[in-house]
């Protein structure tokens, strides 16, 4: 860490306020650990857990102190802290709530935002993280090969979405590493829809984002298919997007900046007839959250580092026709990147 702490400190709210960086520093992979507290010091990591999640944390190896209550919980963080004089909180994912009770039971030891110097250590990925990553790739590749033997004509969205979450845990996922997006015909120009009752009719696009949850690490790939051939429109479309994830994926390696990488995928779709239909960045980190730091963006300059883990997923979208984006997760090397998600990109139908 740049910034000189004696101890970081890493606060849960309740679900969904968690803060992934509390499961990344203590490696627990189970329970929910609401309103439970990790202490990090350089020699020791202790976490302070309701009675609730006493046996995950346990479980995990880590040292644990068990509270009875919330006075329970603020007299041990009192006794924890005495002798502190420099405390770091994660002040990008701490409720103000909970900032409150830090700050009270801290007393007149100095609060300090440690968020940037967590997020430079959650970019690269250690040994551990990403054999849990690449099992969490390999499932949710498995299951978008199998898409045109799980998906139908006339299905629903959400019927769709539930094969795709049955398959993953069926392969070893702890369940599906965010809500599952299936998006037919026009939906799937929405980057962020969620699944509804709409069915899918031939010669719609159906767009799939998903991913696995394995021991808390994610994936997330990205297949666009058609119900039935495609016709000339929806071809051009794909290869075109096809082509810039290529084209991007043919840039990255250690030392390159984010934004050039981003640059070689726009490049060729501004360059096409879908030209301002590429609307968002080209790829983000993955890792305990399907957003982790990293980005490939044209609005943030950061340099790859070998370890690092992200997606790279250009895409088109018209509205009233649909979209087409694909999606894979890689691992930058100091050469290039190994792709993690193997899945045909070959524009199929169902």
């Amino acid at each position: 860490m740049k910034t000189d702490v004696d101890a970081v400190v890493l606060m849960n709210g309740t679900d969904p306020n968690l803060d992934n960086s509390f499961f990344y520093a203590t490696g627990i992979p189970n329970g929910l650990f609401e309103g439970c507290i990790a202490i990090i010091q350089p020699k020791k990591t202790e976490v302070l857990s309701s009675e609730l999640e006493e046996l995950s944390s346990r479980a995990a190896g880590v040292r644990t102190s068990v509270f009875e209550s919330a006075e329970h919980r603020h007299d041990l963080l009192v006794r924890r802290f005495k002798g502190l004089h420099k405390i770091g909180v994660n002040y990008r994912e701490i409720t103000h709530a909970n900032y409150l009770k830090i700050k009270k039971a801290a007393g007149k030891a100095k609060l300090v935002d440690v968020s940037a110097d967590i997020e430079n250590a959650r970019v690269i990925k250690q040994a551990d993280e990403i054999s849990s990553i690449k099992k969490a790739c390999r499932i949710a590749s498995s299951v978008a090969e199998d898409i045109p033997d799980l998906v139908s004509e006339g299905m629903t969205e959400t019927e769709a979405a539930a094969e795709l979450n049955h398959k993953m845990m069926r392969l070893g996922a702890t369940g599906p590493a965010f809500t599952t997006a299936v998006a037919f015909g026009a939906k799937s120009a929405e980057p962020h829809y969620y699944p509804g009752p709409r069915r899918l009719k031939r010669g719609q696009f159906a767009l799939f984002d998903f991913g696995a949850n394995y021991r808390r690490y994610v994936s997330d790939i990205t297949r666009t298919f058609t119900c039935g051939p495609h016709n000339k429109r929806q071809g051009e479309m794909y290869e075109v997007v096809l082509k810039a994830q290529l084209a991007a994926l043919d840039a990255i390696r250690d030392g390159v900046r984010g934004k050039d990488v981003d640059q070689a995928a726009r490049r060729i779709i501004d360059g096409s007839k879908f030209r301002g239909l590429f609307i968002h960045s080209t790829g983000h980190g993955i890792g305990v959250s399907v957003h982790d730091p990293g980005a490939i963006s044209p609005a943030k300059d950061m340099t790859l580092r070998e370890g690092m883990v992200l997606t790279v997923e250009p895409g088109a979208y018209i509205s009233g026709f649909g979209g087409v984006r694909i999606e894979d997760d890689i691992l930058v090397t100091k050469k290039g990147c190994q792709i993690l998600t193997p899945c045909t990109k070959e524009f199929r139908s169902i």
